[in-house]
């Protein structure tokens, strides 16, 4: 096929790399794996490509072997490239780069975009810091092949101003890019364009459906959706805002900061360090921000940890609550991400704060509802609710797809339901 392609998508960590490989027009899988502590001389690797399951240990030392190792494991007689030159593009599910964040869909990483990045990595440090090491290392491993990024925030252009403006001097904005943003983009927009079909509605509904994206999971936020655009979000200027994260803080009010400077003594740095990994579920729990970890601790009567789990559940119902008001109503109420697809008690502890929103939660689907899609809520209830697992990386890897294409951004594709790969 004259326009078949093919495309790497990569979700890099600090010590993992995993990936995935689809095959367009068709959105086919060709493979998916990851790599773990990388940097170690047991580096553990698990891939599934041309039918056939691989894992084991190597020595991995750093991210640049780990590009390396998929590209190498990739190519081959036996693989799902002949050669390097079969694939098209790499795909990144990037994060923060200010304005350049807005696409309207993937955009090439120019050492332009790449520098903005690297401005904003104040603003996400988990992340940018991350990614711009590993989208380096893919371009070492695959010199010359495209490398493109959907921006989380690309989603929440649509976000009118009067909610994206803070409420600071105007310059600020303008001069710095200090504004709400949002995140999460790829897996809500999943959910925008997967829910109309999924759950049969005719043109007007997907008009006028007042929906709200639950993505719960070690980052957590919530989108509110009418006609397939995002209309308002919990994240802010960062990551590190909206409702409590794993181990990172909610928005919180700024003046603590400033109290934490002058009557802690705490710097810039060590502030950083503790609202990005020190502080969310972790924090208050003194234990862990995993919540299958909490979830233990709080059966065996901890109360740090019971506190911990309440405080997340009463943020998201609040949150849902103030994006009904943006909405001007709600129709729709979709769980995602690895909480909101597998935890029926979480998904319970929210909902049974919400009747008065005609959110009626159906006990008995809700419980067998783990990790596939289904509706959760009761005949009766005002409001459906729904778990639709996501599927970030199939996202971006249409938006890569359409900019090495030339299509435009806004064309609409068919949907390609999340893929079972035990190895992710």
């Amino acid at each position: 096929m004259h326009n078949e392609k093919t495309i790497l998508i990569v979700n890099p960590g600090s010590t993992s790399l995993k990936f995935k490989v689809y095959q367009f027009p068709e959105e086919k899988l060709l493979a998916a794996g990851k790599i773990e502590r990388m940097g170690s001389d047991k580096s553990e690797y698990q891939i599934k490509a041309a039918d056939k399951t691989i894992k084991g240990f190597a020595k991995i030392s750093d991210c640049q072997d780990g590009a390396q190792f998929i590209i190498d494991t990739l190519v081959g007689q036996e693989s799902v490239l002949l050669s390097l030159n079969d694939l098209s593009a790499i795909g990144f599910k990037t994060v923060h780069a200010g304005a350049k964040s807005f696409g309207p869909g993937a955009v090439y990483l120019t050492d332009d975009v790449l520098n903005e990045m690297q401005r904003y990595t104040i603003a996400a440090p988990l992340h940018n810091a991350v990614y711009l090491q590993a989208i380096e290392c893919f371009r070492r491993a695959a010199p010359g092949k495209p490398i493109a990024g959907l921006f989380e925030p690309t989603y929440h252009a649509t976000i009118s101003e009067e909610k994206y403006t803070c409420g600071v001097p105007i310059q600020w904005r303008d001069e710095y890019g200090v504004r709400r943003y949002g995140f999460h983009g790829a897996s809500h927009r999943y959910i925008a364009e997967t829910a109309p079909e999924l759950l049969g509605w005719n043109e007007d509904k997907r008009r006028n459906n007042a929906l709200i994206s639950c993505h719960l999971g070690g980052s957590s936020s919530l989108c509110a959706i009418r006609n397939g655009k995002s209309v308002d979000t919990t994240m802010e200027f960062s990551p590190q805002s909206g409702i409590i994260q794993s181990a990172r803080c909610e928005t919180i009010d700024p003046f603590i900061l400033i109290f934490a400077q002058k009557k802690m003594g705490k710097t810039v740095d060590e502030i950083s360090q503790t609202l990005c990994r020190d502080s969310g579920l972790k924090a208050i729990s003194g234990l862990s921000g995993d919540f299958r970890d909490l979830h233990e601790w709080a059966n065996l009567g901890n109360k740090r940890a019971m506190l911990a789990l309440e405080i997340y559940y009463y943020q998201v119902r609040k949150q849902i609550a103030a994006l009904t008001a943006s909405l001007e109503g709600l129709n729709t109420l979709i769980f995602t991400g690895g909480i909101g697809e597998n935890s029926p008690f979480a998904r319970w502890s929210i909902c049974r704060g919400l009747k008065y929103l005609g959110v009626q939660i159906d006990e008995e689907l809700n419980e067998r509802t783990i990790g596939i899609e289904g509706l959760i809520s009761l005949v009766a209830s005002p409001v459906e609710i729904w778990v639709i697992p996501t599927n970030e990386e199939v996202v971006v890897a249409r938006e890569v797809y359409r900019l090495i294409s030339g299509e435009n951004p806004k064309k609409k594709t068919a949907q390609a339901k999340p893929e079972a790969d035990d190895v992710l």
